[in-house]
């Protein structure tokens, strides 16, 4: 079965209903320091980003670009949101790392990543 552009548009529509949270994603930009070296700041790539975050009920790990982390929340945001596994994302004063990003389904309604917590 097939959907059309239109069911699509409909189904993506009603997923952005189930955002209830609004989160920022931030970046991270390097800059000369002047002596041979750089300067690190985590700067808003986004703000007020619909989203909803949730606990993840397993607990292996995942493994992304880097080592194996625990990757103890799911991040729903809408299907075509910007983020990379080198964001992090500041939800109600706390700070999460993205782990890893769910990209390349057929029909995405909903773009999922797994995040884990380091402030």
């Amino acid at each position: 079965m097939t959907l059309s552009s239109a069911d699509l548009a409909y189904v993506r529509s009603q997923a952005a209903v189930a955002l209830p949270d609004t989160i920022t994603i931030e970046r991270l930009t390097r800059a000369d320091d002047g002596a041979g070296g750089q300067t690190e700041t985590w700067t808003i790539a986004y703000a007020d980003v619909p989203a909803r975050l949730s606990e993840r009920t397993g607990r292996e790990g995942i493994m992304a670009a880097r080592e194996s982390v625990e990757a103890d929340w799911v991040l729903t945001l809408p299907y075509d949101q910007d983020i990379t596994e080198a964001d992090r994302i500041i939800h109600a004063s706390l700070t999460y790392e993205v782990v890893f990003v769910n990209t390349g389904r057929s029909y995405d309604t909903v773009r999922r990543c797994f995040l884990a917590r380091i402030a």
